[in-house]
């Protein structure tokens, strides 16, 4: 079979005249190929013609008739050709154009009909995006709403109640403005100041009342935590992809049955022989070592079988019970006794001060030494002054300021960070970086004083709408590299890649001011002087850049 090359195109020189084609016009086909190297073939029957006939039958019979006189033939399936208007190529052309309009038509309405499916498609997954958008935002106010009822009417952490202490002052600061501007006259204005101050004073009973429960809660807890590390079996890290290991050691199953002897001494509602034979296993158990509480603990003990063989009931020994617990709880937190406690003593060596590897600093509010982690540390401290419970304490008597919003700004800050490092490729560690070095008060003075607490573009002043976000998504979020903005403009801040293109020069240039107070302000901190030198370096316009690391 001949192959013949389709043409590929080429062109005449106007001046001499030579055509040159397609690159592929000029190489040989296979047919070609195997004509020129096949050897030269001379036949005679390639010069001579021959000539055929053949005869066919056709299927149907078929002839031609004419009218005549001995002949009749029907005229009634005949018809008359008549010649059809003469059709022009001009004609044929606006033909063709006519047909080929109503085929464009129709590929366009297929065309059309294609796109608006895909607009529709993408329009029900746009509204069905926002809807569950919707639905996890109602869900997650929800979710803060019952939050903060359960933290109001249950409170448990130190949070809850400086929540409670600050609705406190700001309902004493409306119900003093009211009064005041009541028009009372002098006695009337103090009397009515006078029960606005019992008010609050049995408020702040209530609170302190709930303050006590929620610290037994809380100790309960503590206990039982501090009980289950103590007791559980040590994990072995294995390689990627496999299971770890768990190990029991002697330490952990001597805590672990110390655990289960003092759950057994709080258990309640025991028949006598059961209580009796606890008690009787931790006598046993304690009696192993001779000390002060050892002996403190065996003497209750053999107190409380006397008087439970005397028929006492239960209500009467609570306050015994109590306290063989607690002994026998402070023997359990003890070395000595319980060699896996010394990993979680906060003062290893206690009295021993040549031992201590861990430093400790002097509260001068209640005269206590306590290491470093229960004092509150910011760029503008020169001292340790007070430490954490002693801050506390003075900010209920005295401000009762509420720092919930700037933690869990602070808290969402380091979450996004830690999402967004990863898929920008840095090299460093998340939990390492500048915005983990800051504090709460660090983060109240960054918003309020750098930021004035409200959003860069509308202004809002609402805590719970507002963020923090990168100013130039290439770099690590940081006080010289953030911008205030509620949620709505921070998404749309973040679509972008470069904020030069969304905003004018005049605001730029105010954000670059902000950036430079806040470089000023938290370069005073050693570890963010340190981390500073470390991974940034100033150009030659004075802009911080990410130092690249050899």
């Amino acid at each position: 079979m001949w192959h013949r090359k389709k043409y590929m195109g080429g062109f005449i020189n106007k001046k001499s005249g030579v055509m040159y084609c397609h690159a592929q016009t000029n190489t040989p086909t296979p047919q070609e190929i195997k004509d020129g190297k096949a050897n030269p073939k001379f036949h005679r029957d390639t010069q001579t013609k021959f000539l055929r006939n053949r005869l066919n039958q056709p299927k149907r019979e078929s002839f031609t008739q004419m009218d005549k006189t001995d002949c009749y033939v029907t005229e009634v399936y005949d018809y008359a050709v008549r010649p059809r208007p003469y059709f022009s190529s001009e004609m044929y052309e606006a033909l063709r154009h006519r047909k080929a309009t109503v085929i464009q038509c129709f590929i366009r309405k297929c065309f059309a009909i294609r796109f608006a499916k895909k607009l529709r498609k993408e329009r029900d997954l746009r509204i069905k995006a926002m809807a569950a958008k919707e639905k996890r935002r109602k869900a997650l106010e929800d979710k803060k709403r019952k939050k903060e009822i359960e933290s109001r009417l249950h409170p448990k952490t130190t949070k809850d109640f400086e929540i409670l202490y600050n609705g406190l002052e700001h309902w004493r600061i409306q119900e003093t403005d009211i009064i005041n501007n009541a028009g009372y006259s002098e006695p009337a204005r103090l009397a009515a100041l006078a029960d606005l101050m019992d008010q609050e004073a049995a408020l702040i009973q209530k609170i302190d009342r709930l303050k006590i429960s929620a610290n037994e809660e809380n100790r309960e807890k503590s206990i039982i935590r501090l009980l289950e590390k103590m007791s559980s079996p040590k994990r072995w890290p294995a390689k990627k992809g496999q299971l770890s290991v768990y190990v029991d050691t002697p330490n952990t199953i001597r805590a672990r049955e110390l655990r289960d002897l003092y759950h057994a001494l709080n258990v309640n509602l025991l028949s006598v022989d059961e209580r009796l034979q606890i008690l009787l296993h931790v006598k046993y158990t304690v009696k192993e070592f001779d000390c002060v509480l050892t002996r403190e603990i065996v003497e209750l003990i053999n107190r409380e079988g006397d008087l439970v063989s005397r028929g006492r009931d239960a209500k009467s020994l609570e306050g015994l019970r109590k306290r063989i617990s607690n002994l026998f709880l402070q023997f359990v937190q003890t070395p000595e006794f319980n060699p896996e406690a010394a990993v979680y003593q906060k003062f290893p060596d206690a009295g021993q001060s040549w031992k201590r590897d861990q430093a400790v600093y002097y509260c001068r509010s209640c005269t206590k030494y306590l290491p470093s982690t229960e004092f509150y540390l910011s760029t503008t401290l020169t001292h340790l002054g007070r430490c954490k419970p002693c801050t506390i304490k003075e900010n209920i008597a005295n401000q009762r300021k509420d720092d919930t919003c700037y933690s869990d700004l602070l808290r969402s800050m380091r979450k996004q960070e830690a999402q967004k490092r990863p898929l920008l490729g840095s090299p460093e560690d998340a939990n390492y970086n500048a915005i983990a070095l800051l504090q709460e008060s660090d983060m109240r003075h960054l918003i309020d004083v750098i930021w004035n607490r409200q959003s860069c573009i509308s202004a809002a002043k609402n805590m719970d709408d507002l963020v923090m976000t990168r100013w130039d998504p290439t770099m690590e979020v940081s006080p010289w590299n953030c911008i205030l903005l509620t949620k709505l403009e921070a998404e749309k801040h973040e679509r972008q890649k470069s904020p030069v293109h969304l905003y004018t020069d005049d605001f730029i240039r105010k954000i670059k001011q902000k950036h430079l107070a806040a470089r000023r302000h938290f370069s005073q901190l050693p570890s963010m002087e340190r981390y500073l030198k470390r991974h940034y370096q100033e150009d030659a316009e004075g802009r911080l850049m990410v130092r690249v690391q050899e």
